[in-house]
């Protein structure tokens, strides 16, 4: 099987480390280069296009291969029996995040799933108790005294989601024009009142270790873990108790891994699926530089055990399942590009409160 071309992977941020991928590489002798995604609209978008300069592997939010790549034939099914053997290891107390990797019509199997986490905002337990925050949600952007109190952090595709959330509104149905205005004097009234805007969720978590602010939207179990396992457990991520979208508040995204249609297919690309799944790449994904995740092969207790008690902390275990449970899955948004117009410019109104780097 030697094939000298590099497996193209694009992926989010923790697939492309040299440590993640190194067994892979020393096992196959393979070489694998790596883009790493921006946004997962973005990545979708350039995967829709020729076919030529598609990458081998993508990884990326659930809905994107289900509800997009698929119906536009980029998508190469997966033969079942050689990963069905793996779906025991899904954890069962998040088993219908797995369904992702099925096609709508639940005949093809379209990737794997491995990374999810609820994702929606990140207190400082100090200054905002879990109750609290858990019982307001978004909400507490609209509080007075919380002007110039919290942080945004510009993850755009989960900006609009919480966006509409907080404005009452469901971001996976079509909106009239009364819910766009809706979500448009939501989305000034969140960048007038915040206190900074960053990419970087360490800048976020560096603000409210220091106090200077007291929470961040658009945050959650994978920006809020290396500061708690960094020791600062009064970070913590949040699910609201309800919202909009069918009773719920809350976000849960779920990785789904696939290999794409290329006229000339890489012949290790289901063999990096494989090995994705197993317990040593499975716990090195969770757990890779900058950020700790939960991943669904935790129900194999070869997998559970690798991880240490600070890790398990980190990510939450003790409550993951629950704020879960109060989360509508990731999905893809009908009125995505005029909403995310309005974000970009909102975004571009307050470059000033943008901040980069920690001091």
């Amino acid at each position: 099987m030697t094939d000298h071309r590099p497996l193209r992977l694009h992926c989010w941020e923790g697939y492309e480390r040299a440590g993640f991928l190194a067994p892979f590489r020393d096992r196959y002798g393979a070489d694998v280069s790596v883009q790493a995604l921006v946004t997962d609209y973005e990545a979708a978008r350039n995967c829709a296009a020729a076919e030529s300069e598609r990458p081998d592997i993508l990884n990326i939010n659930n809905a994107w291969i289900r509800g997009y790549l698929d119906p536009l034939g980029a998508i190469r099914p997966l033969q079942d029996g050689q990963f069905s053997g793996m779906d025991g290891d899904i954890h069962p107390d998040f088993a219908r995040l797995a369904a992702w990797t099925r096609s709508a019509d639940g005949d093809r199997r379209l990737g794997i799933a491995q990374r999810f986490g609820a994702f929606n905002l990140v207190v400082n337990t100090r200054r905002i108790s879990l109750g609290t925050a858990e019982a307001e949600g978004f909400s507490l952007a609209r509080d007075p005294s919380m002007k110039r109190r919290y942080g945004i952090l510009l993850y755009r595709d989960f900006n609009l989601f919480h966006l509409a959330i907080a404005a009452g509104l469901n971001p996976f149905r079509p909106f009239e024009e009364e819910a766009f205005a809706k979500f448009e004097a939501m989305a000034a009234h969140w960048f007038e009142s915040a206190g900074l805007l960053s990419e970087d969720h360490f800048v976020l978590n560096r603000k409210l270790v220091d106090g200077e602010i007291d929470f961040y939207l658009s945050g959650g179990t994978y920006t809020a873990s290396p500061a708690r396992l960094a020791g600062h457990g009064q970070i913590r991520a949040v699910t609201p108790r309800s919202g909009p979208v069918d009773g719920l508040g809350g976000i849960v995204f779920t990785e789904v891994t696939s290999v794409l249609v290329n006229p000339d297919p890489h012949p290790l690309a289901d063999r990096f699926l494989e090995w994705m799944l197993s317990e040593d790449a499975a716990h090195r994904a969770a757990t890779a530089p900058r950020t700790l995740n939960p991943v669904l092969q935790m129900g194999n207790p070869a997998v559970m055990e690798r991880f240490t008690s600070a890790e398990l902390d980190a990510i939450q275990w003790d409550s993951l399942a629950e704020d879960v449970a109060r989360c509508t899955e990731y999905d893809l948004m009908p009125d995505h590009d005029r909403l995310a117009g309005v974000l970009d410019s909102e975004i571009k109104r307050h470059q000033h409160l943008i901040v980069e780097d920690l001091p």
